[in-house]
């Protein structure tokens, strides 16, 4: 679309004869700069330039042949050229000419435009901009859906992704994902890195080539034949250095050997940015048959040339219905749901960047307003000059062009200004965007050719905008009313227009501060919220035993028991305890569930999170225990297995009894767990998120490979983290440490969207504030001056400063009330539109509403105070005088 404005430079008969050639042929070229890793920047300069001068070549052909054909055409275009380069030359005489009304103007454009610019590169890099893939269209998710429970993106179970996969119609590859981690353990320290466990149709479905060596066979997918890996092109050069004879050497991960098949292209991009390699899923040769209760696989798919979105879903609806018949026990309420790859990883972001481009649009019509004021100013002094004009013969749109063009230098100088503020901007963006998002380019951000061109079109627009009320109230005025007032013309100005002006900027100015005051409020209610656990002074980290050294369960039991026992030996330390999920960091499990004794319901199903704890993990957190008992170490391996429940499981499932000596089992299980506590609830999922059902379970008796440390702490908790390294090493210098941080940087983590969000509309806010005390102060200090005649006849006739003084401060409280009702009455219908951004606060939150107008009628009152003090100290005899 960006090139085919370029194409606009040629003639209408060039762009009709070759303009699709030259499109095709631009495209081309851009996805092979985009496969070689070079930049897009470079590419779109030498479009414009070649746009800017064959096409003006080729219009000067047209011109040169018009010659022949239409002398008059050629008189006129050199007419209208010669009297732009006269208004060009004459506007910048009269910006030149006021310099401080000039430099107000240009900062005002250039917060405006400057904030704009930087919230539209984040969303055309987010939203607009497709995926670095080839035909990323076709490229979809594929989740499990629960509609009984209101639920479309369910990860799924390894067994029901294999049925998809062989029984669809839609797709012409699928293939399954899932994150891990996994300990590298040569090549210099040992280091977890994040990796993804592919199905071997993976990187057909991205249609990604490696830059060396191949990607992964279908028979790497057996289990014992997935000892191979692929690797990011960033670990290759960081780690081995860019060994260009990587392909075939052996690398140790976990404690045994994989073999290196390949190294992707730099210009591979994932949503989960932190993957650093790639290893093969085993879905075949395995000891036990995949599960369909437990869910953990992302699917992605591309779909057939041909194939719609609305025939994939049809497609996987029929299979979904043909599993649940066949296994009704597990796949009952289930189903398949496909979405296109780029609106899944944008669903999370979208509202915030719309509201954030909301509001600094609400910002730029602010700075036009305030522009606008400057220039009726401007206008109100140059009313004589344009009489004069129009009576030596100068038409009115003559007129109107020599406004209009004094304003568009105006913008387009305040574009090129509002560029240093976005280049400014976007960097505090990438600051505040949430570490790990998936969603691609935000670290990409920058002024490339499509956001430079936003950059123009907005310019040039903002120059129409504020342009056009000073063009026509010039270009309408009467020629002989304005000579007979002489002097005096400039009060003729109606006053009216711009109160009206005031007026929308105070309604434009309260509707962002609601917007903001309520986000604000919002965050602060989640702040405050009942996390459910005690997060302060406690340190948080990850441990992953490796299969090949850690193989039997008797050895997973022993090493975590002595990595508890010496750190709780570490000075300060006060409890140590583990789990297999950490609350807020992401991590999670959900599995169907039995209770004994409660028959399952169609349309209820029963499920659960588990948790795996070792016994001190509750004291560690601050988990309230409320009722029955907490593990000890008496709950073995050999033991009779038991299980404890969080309030909300106990509450669905147990809503008429006490759930402590009743039973359960985990979905695909035989064996029984009696309940023996019950603990308070903890929002595992996010402080805005309600609780689900979760049944934690002894880590004695069901090891996992894999647990978080919670380190609770009677000192500051992140200066414990060096001594907590040692100890691990000296257990097993070979086993790295991961995830160190303390439970309030994971809180704080998880909140991070919403914090961005809330600290980038209180900016505007205060942006829109300042703009709209200073419109008011303007308008305010010309209306004193226009006045300055009347208010010493006042005087004259008895009229005490006060009075004066008490009479200015009324017009301005009266405007910023007139804007407060418009503004406030057209957040709060806005809000209730956008309320699934707020937390527990009402759209029409009293004391939200109340603040945002004592503070705006406050500021108003202080922007009127200089020139109400002004007006008092007009002398009625100068005044008159004058």
């Amino acid at each position: 679309m960006w090139y085919r404005l370029l194409l606009l430079a040629f003639p209408s008969r060039i762009r009709r004869e070759f303009g699709e050639d030259m499109a095709r042929m631009f495209e081309a070229q851009r996805r092979v700069a985009r496969s070689n890793g070079e930049s897009l920047t470079r590419l779109w300069l030498r479009a414009i330039g070649d746009a800017l001068v064959y096409g003006t070549a080729e219009r000067m052909s047209t011109i040169r042949t018009g010659l022949r054909s239409g002398v008059g055409e050629l008189r006129r275009w050199r007419w209208w050229m010669h009297a732009l380069v006269q208004d060009l030359r004459y506007a910048l005489r009269l910006l030149a000419r006021q310099p401080g009304v000039t430099l107000v103007a240009l900062l005002t454009l250039a917060l405006g435009i400057g904030a704009n610019t930087a919230i539209f590169s984040a969303v055309d890099a987010v939203l607009l901009r497709p995926l670095p893939y080839d035909e990323p269209e076709r490229i979809m998710m594929v989740w499990e859906k629960r509609p009984t429970e209101g639920v479309l993106d369910n990860v799924v179970a390894p067994a029901d992704f294999v049925d998809w996969r062989h029984l669809n119609t839609s797709f012409e590859a699928m293939a399954a994902m899932m994150p891990t981690t996994v300990d590298l353990t040569e090549s210099g320290e040992p280091v977890r890195l994040p990796a993804g466990v592919v199905s071997p149709p993976f990187f057909d479905v991205l249609h990604v080539r490696p830059a060396l060596g191949r990607t992964f066979r279908e028979d790497e997918a057996i289990a014992g034949n997935n000892r191979v890996v692929i690797l990011n092109h960033g670990l290759w050069q960081r780690r081995f250095g860019s060994n260009p004879d990587i392909v075939g050497q052996k690398i140790i991960l976990n404690g045994a050997p994989f073999e290196v098949v390949g190294v992707l292209p730099v210009t591979f991009e994932f949503p989960d940015s932190e993957l650093e390699l790639w290893s093969p899923l085993p879905l075949e040769g395995l000891s036990q048959p995949l599960s369909r209760s437990l869910h953990q696989f992302s699917v992605y798919a591309r779909l057939k040339p041909g194939t719609t979105l609305q025939q994939a879903r049809a497609d996987m609806d029929r299979v979904g219905a043909d599993l649940s018949k066949q296994y009704p026990d597990t796949n009952r309420t289930h189903g398949a749901w496909v979405t296109p790859l780029s609106e899944d990883l944008t669903k999370q972001v979208k509202s915030g960047l719309l509201l954030l481009l909301g509001a600094v649009t609400f910002v730029l019509l602010i700075a036009c307003v305030n522009v606008a004021n400057l220039l009726l100013a401007k206008a109100a002094g140059r009313r004589r000059e344009i009489a004069v004009r129009s009576a030596l013969g100068a038409g009115r749109w003559r007129l109107a062009g020599q406004t209009l063009t004094e304003s568009l230098l105006l913008g387009l100088l305040g574009g090129a200004a509002g560029l240093l503020v976005a280049h400014w901007g976007i960097g505090v963006l990438k600051q505040l965007a949430p570490r790990g998002a998936p969603v691609f380019a935000m670290e990409h951000l920058g002024l490339d050719p499509r956001v430079l061109a936003f950059t123009l079109l907005l310019s040039i627009g903002t120059g129409l905008l504020f342009g056009l009320l000073p063009a026509w109230q010039l270009a309408r005025q009467n020629t002989n009313d304005v000579l007979k007032e002489g002097l005096r013309s400039g009060g003729a100005i109606r006053r009216r227009l711009r109160v009206a002006l005031v007026v929308s900027e105070i309604g434009l100015a309260s509707l962002l501060l609601v917007g903001a005051g309520l986000t604000l409020r919002s965050f602060q209610t989640l702040l405050n919220s009942d996390a459910g656990f005690a997060g302060d002074r406690v340190l948080t980290a990850r441990v992953s035993l490796p299969g090949t050294r850690y193989r039997e369960d008797a050895q997973i039991l022993s090493a975590f028991d002595r990595i508890e026992q010496r750190l709780r030996a570490i000075p300060g330390v006060r409890a140590v305890g583990s789990t297999s999920h950490l609350p807020l960091s992401g991590q999670n499990a959900r599995i169907g569930v039995a209770i004994e004794g409660r028959e399952p319901k169609p349309d209820e199903p029963t499920r659960a999170a588990p948790r795996g704890v070792t016994p001190e993990y509750f004291r560690a957190m601050g988990i309230t225990l409320k009722g029955g008992r907490g593990f000890t170490a008496q709950d073995a391996v050999d033991s009779p297995k038991v299980a404890i429940v969080n309030e909300t499981m106990a509450r669905r499932y147990w809503p008429d009894a006490v759930p402590i000596g009743r039973r359960v089992r985990l979905g695909g299980t035989d064996t029984w767990m009696e309940v023996v506590g019950v603990v308070g609830d903890v929002r595992h999922w996010g402080l805005d998120v309600p609780v689900n059902p979760e049944i934690y379970m002894p880590a004695a008796q069901y090891p996992w490979r894999a647990l978080n440390l919670a380190i609770a702490a009677d000192v500051e908790p992140a200066g414990l983290a060096s001594a907590v390294r040692q100890q691990l090493k000296e257990i097993d210098p070979a086993l790295p440490l991961s995830n160190v941080l303390t439970m309030n940087e994971v809180a704080s983590r998880s909140m991070a969207s919403r914090r961005a969000v809330m600290l980038l509309l209180a900016i505007f806010s205060v942006l829109a504030l300042v703009l709209a005390a200073a419109g008011i102060y303007g308008v305010m200090a010309h209306i004193v001056a226009l006045r300055t005649s009347e208010i010493g006849v006042r005087m004259t006739l008895g009229a005490r400063p006060a009075d004066v003084m008490r009479l200015v401060l009324g017009e301005g409280l009266v405007q910023a009330l007139i804007g407060l009702v418009i503004g406030v009455g057209g957040a709060v219908l806005l809000m209730r539109w956008l309320r699934t951004l707020l937390f527990e606060v009402s759209p029409t939150d009293p004391l939200t509403l109340l603040a945002v107008m004592v503070v705006l009628l406050a500021t108003a009152l202080a922007a009127c105070v200089v020139p109400a003090r002004r007006a008092m100290r007009v002398d009625p005899v100068t005044a008159l005088r004058n």
